[in-house]
């Protein structure tokens, strides 16, 4: 005979007043984390080699100290180190980028930043931010000279 296992009687957890049904959540406005360096060892510090530039290239040498982990030798980037899903790639006031070349790539664009390409001359560049005016869109980069 199969016995009957006793039911467990756990009640699910309440849900927050601002999460029941058909009320939204209130948005929080999100942060991203702090970037930080990684450097090759001995490209940064008083007795620096002027030969290594200070920038990232994983440590493969065999006895490397870099590579086995040695705290004194600073951090290595990791997985841990990437923002949010949400977060990545947006500009600091919150909204996504459009990198634009001509007047025609704004077509369709809503809630976005727009940044002219450096390769856009005068006359474009003002054909663009007239149109990005008309079209309430705010040009990081319009009163760039050349």
């Amino acid at each position: 005979m199969a016995e009957k296992k006793p039911e467990s009687k756990k009640e699910a957890p309440k849900k927050p007043a601002a999460q029941e049904k058909g009320q939204k959540r209130k948005k929080v406005p999100l942060k991203k984390k702090p970037k930080k360096k990684f450097t090759v060892p001995n490209s940064t510090g008083k007795r620096r080699m002027k030969s290594v530039k200070p920038r990232w290239r994983r440590q493969t040498g065999i006895d490397n100290k870099k590579r086995i982990r040695k705290a004194f030798m600073g951090k290595s980037p990791r997985i841990g180190n990437k923002n949010a899903a949400e977060v990545r790639g947006m500009h600091p006031l919150g909204l996504p980028e459009l990198l634009v070349n001509n007047a025609k790539e704004l077509e369709g664009a809503e809630n976005v930043l727009v940044r002219i390409a450096s390769k856009v001359g005068k006359r474009k560049r003002a054909e663009i931010v007239s149109k990005a005016k008309e079209m309430n869109l705010r040009v990081l980069n319009e009163g760039v000279k050349k």
